[in-house]
């Protein structure tokens, strides 16, 4: 069985969602929605070219002035769940979710690679609670509802969902992969490294 990580930050996430908001149309207008390869995609989460959701390969939001405290919070969280104070390296980019939109199915990984070595979370920047996130291994499924300012971490290999969003403004998350510096060292293309933030 797997585990999911989870913990309350003090991330003023109304501030995050706001330079969020302000840069989506930016990110958008400045990158392709594709991936590392060139071919189209939206990650498998059916949100679609047009979100920001499809531009993850092209920007790390870590790299924005105003996110050390999420940064700080990626490395505790990562601390906790495997007991590792070693650097790691992570690619963060924002989820923007409308009134009648959905992350479909999927997951980042097919390989069952240990948990020190590639984990997956978000942080629940804006959501009104009538959203929660599935998580899948095998015949498990685990449903966890979002909370403004929670961090959660789960295997690189579990599927992962939500469910329908209804509410009139956004919903709003910040998904990111975590890798050791091991595993970056041998999982990411020399020409993709650039795109990752060492955490120490």
């Amino acid at each position: 069985m797997y585990d999911i990580g989870r913990g309350q930050t003090n991330i003023d996430c109304v501030e995050l969602s706001k330079l969020f908001l302000k840069k989506e149309s930016e990110i958008i207008k400045k990158y392709p929605p594709t991936g590392f390869d060139g071919t189209v995609t939206d990650g498998n989460t059916g949100l679609g070219t047009d979100s920001t959701t499809s531009r993850f390969y092209h920007y790390n939001v870590l790299n924005w002035e105003g996110t050390d405290l999420l940064k700080h919070y990626i490395k505790l969280g990562y601390e906790n769940y495997t007991g590792s104070k070693d650097t790691i390296f992570v690619k963060c980019w924002v989820n923007i979710m409308r009134k009648g939109e959905q992350i479909k199915k999927h997951n980042h990984s097919n390989l069952y690679i240990k948990e020190n070595h590639y984990l997956c979370g978000h942080l629940s920047a804006q959501v009104d609670s009538t959203t929660s996130t599935f998580y899948q291994l095998k015949n498990h499924v685990e449903k966890i509802e979002n909370i403004t300012g929670m961090l959660t971490l789960f295997p690189c290999y579990v599927s992962h969902w939500t469910n329908l969003y209804n509410g009139n403004s956004e919903r709003i998350t910040i998904a990111f992969d975590i890798k050791s510096k091991e595993f970056y060292e041998i999982d990411v293309h020399p020409d993709a490294k650039s795109k990752w933030v060492e955490i120490n």
